[in-house]
């Protein structure tokens, strides 16, 4: 009996004992895991990015900003997403997927709480970048770790059903930031809205501790 590769295993239509097949591969529980962890970077991203617009004009009272400052604040984390998703996306060949995959959540950790307790206007866009390095090396590496376990019969419309989910984080972020300020309507709260999504961070974090 030949060796069966891994993209044959992940491949394989499972049959019924009459031989009859089923329509198309099935996905296993850990298989589903994978997609989700993998949808979870992408929604953190329009979360975090929808949410640091809105705390914008707090953050640029209370750090007394001109015009430039508020310039490098808006374009800080667009800038890391298009400088990680171009020099850090190949790690994830040199380093292994799961070690990456791993490590851009934690940077992504690393820089919400340091950017919820920035001190002034040059410390919160270091902050911002980094956050953007984190979110842009986990765009190829996303889209890896999916297309490397899922059929290719069902491939693109969970990588395109993953990529989608910055829509999802863009409105739940937007909804959070509006009840958060309408219920505290202070210059301090754009700090909270870097904290919020630090739970879930740490939880995919977990998660993907368990891939293989």
């Amino acid at each position: 009996m030949g060796h069966q590769t891994v993209q044959s295993y992940i491949e394989e239509v499972p049959r019924w004992q009459d031989g009859a097949e089923l329509p198309g591969p099935l996905l296993s529980s850990m298989q589903w895991l994978v997609w989700s962890l993998a949808t979870a970077g992408k929604f953190f991203e329009g979360l975090i990015v929808f949410m640091g617009g809105i705390a914008l004009p707090l953050v640029s009272e209370q750090f007394d900003m001109g015009a430039t400052d508020r310039g490098f604040v808006t374009a800080a984390t667009l800038f890391g997403i298009m400088i990680g998703a171009l020099a850090l996306g190949g790690l994830a060949d040199r380093f292994g997927r799961k070690p990456v995959f791993i490590a851009e959540m934690v940077l992504l950790l690393i820089g919400l709480v340091a950017a919820a307790f920035s001190p002034n206007t040059a410390w919160l866009v270091g902050c911002l970048f980094v956050i953007g390095l984190a979110l842009g090396a986990d765009y190829p590496t996303a889209h890896l770790v999916i297309s490397e376990s899922i059929p290719a019969s069902i491939r693109g419309r969970l990588v395109l059903g993953a990529f989608s989910f910055q829509a999802v984080g863009a409105v739940v972020g937007t909804a959070l930031a509006a009840v958060l300020l309408a219920s505290r309507p202070d210059l301090e709260t754009w700090r909270i809205f870097y904290l919020m999504p630090v739970l879930p961070v740490a939880l995919v974090v977990w998660g993907r501790l368990f891939l293989p």
